[in-house]
């Protein structure tokens, strides 16, 4: 996948603690980022210039989840950065986007993305921009991704087709949508994503058998996909076949053992 920005790079810490059990408690993990967090300043304090290791410490605190704390740290690094440098620049934006976007606050994110992407550029930041866009129901969403599908010249990409279905989708226009996810699949038949929303629009639809059909084929495509075998049974709940919807719903659990969701819905059917 093409990339427009050349970003610094990021070196990432992973502080592994092993006690006899293997297993760290929540404080001691909290006191070691702590430590570490207060390692980085130190080290910044020390060597105010460096930038890389600036750079270490904002993706520590993103690591961490500490994403508006990652975020001011960024801009005031970058405060008064030579926009002519474009490198230097871009990479500022894309991380502060990025940032943005992952902290929940998607309008800035859509800001900051919008100062440095060509709408319609077939890059990682372009489709990040479409993918908000799509989320706010944006009608900005449906020309920019006309203009990626234009400028890909494999003509295989499926992702700006399934903004646009993302858009369609929730502005409620479900034939529209579908349309958009059988192109995605049809341009890349293991493009999962798809396959689950083309799914949810039949279930909300109350044509679950249908919806099982599109679920059998994404579990075809990758029989471990617990979220397909979760929205199986949930299809084959709503058709009163229970016993099918418990197997689909252990069949999720076990593949995904976080999938809490999924083992609360197959203990709630009684045997």
């Amino acid at each position: 996948m093409k990339n427009l920005l050349a970003l610094p790079v990021i070196v990432l810490i992973v502080i592994a603690c092993n006690d006899n059990n293997s297993t760290v408690k929540t404080t001691e993990t909290k006191d070691s980022l702590q430590t570490l967090l207060i390692s980085y300043r130190d080290s910044i304090n020390k060597y105010p210039s460096d930038t890389l290791l600036k750079y270490e410490f904002v993706q520590t605190m993103q690591d961490a989840g500490m994403f508006k704390e990652a975020v001011s740290f960024l801009d005031s690094m970058n405060r008064g950065v030579d926009s002519a440098n474009l490198k230097t620049y871009f990479a500022y934006l894309y991380k502060r986007a990025e940032l943005l976007t992952e902290s929940g606050d998607t309008a800035k994110a859509i800001k900051t993305f919008e100062l440095f992407v060509i709408p319609g550029e077939l890059t990682e930041a372009g489709k990040q921009l479409a993918n908000l866009y799509a989320e706010t129901k944006n009608p900005r969403t449906i020309a920019i991704c006309d203009s990626m599908i234009k400028n890909d010249a494999s003509g295989r990409d499926p992702e700006p087709n399934f903004f646009k279905g993302a858009y369609y989708y929730n502005i409620d226009d479900y034939d529209k949508a579908l349309q958009q996810f059988n192109t995605c699949i049809n341009k890349e038949y293991t493009f999962l994503d798809a396959y689950m929303e083309k799914g949810r629009i039949l279930y909300k639809q109350a044509k679950y058998k249908e919806a099982i059909a599109v679920y059998d084929l994404a579990i075809k495509v990758s029989n471990s996909f617990a979220d397909a075998h979760f929205w199986k049974g949930k299809c084959q709940e709503a058709l009163g076949q229970k016993e099918e919807a418990k197997i689909s719903y252990q069949r999720a659990y076990a593949f995904d053992k976080t999938f809490t969701e999924a083992k609360e819905a197959a203990e709630r059917i009684k045997n």
